[in-house]
């Protein structure tokens, strides 16, 4: 079933044990609600169809069968649609939900908050605001507070003037 690199060599396999690796796989990811998303094997050729309620789901999903499993791209089509209305079930248990609300966060990474160059000035330093910042040059030009260092440092310590 493995081939050279860790991979499945799906050349030796049957439709039905295509479509149970890949039913299995996608089972594990918490985000991909599987009651919405149809398999369908035919010749070795895997297409995903139904609906999830993000691109980052869709995303997922063609990831786990592409990458993780090792299909390639020629025999693998992704048709998934994107309805925003639909949302995956989370379990009624608060604790459950938050607990399968992690699981999601983990496998999806957190949330980038970085912006591009062009947009850097718009992001506020929150922290800066609240509780100062060391950097004298910074705090004039935001408008932070200025909070002295509150140990010794070396001569220039943030700052860009030559002494």
């Amino acid at each position: 079933m493995l081939g050279d690199f860790g991979t499945f060599d799906f050349s030796t396999m049957t439709d039905d044990e295509i479509y149970d690796l890949v039913v299995q796989h996608l089972g594990e990811y918490p985000e991909l609600d599987m009651g919405w998303i149809d398999v369908t094997v035919r010749n070795g050729h895997v297409t995903l169809s139904g609906r999830v309620s993000s691109d980052g789901e869709a995303q997922v999903a063609e990831k786990g069968v592409v990458d993780v499993l090792g299909l390639d791209e020629q025999n693998f089509t992704n048709d998934l649609v994107v309805d925003e209305l639909h949302r995956g079930e989370m379990p009624e248990a608060a604790d459950d939900a938050v607990t399968a609300e992690l699981e999601t966060d983990d496998q999806l990474g957190s949330q980038s908050f970085s912006q591009s160059d062009t947009a850097e000035h718009l992001v506020e330093d929150l922290d800066a605001l609240t509780y100062g910042t060391h950097d004298a040059g910074a705090a004039v030009q935001d408008g932070a507070s200025y909070e002295p260092p509150d140990r010794p440092v070396a001569d220039g310590y943030g700052s860009r003037e030559d002494h």
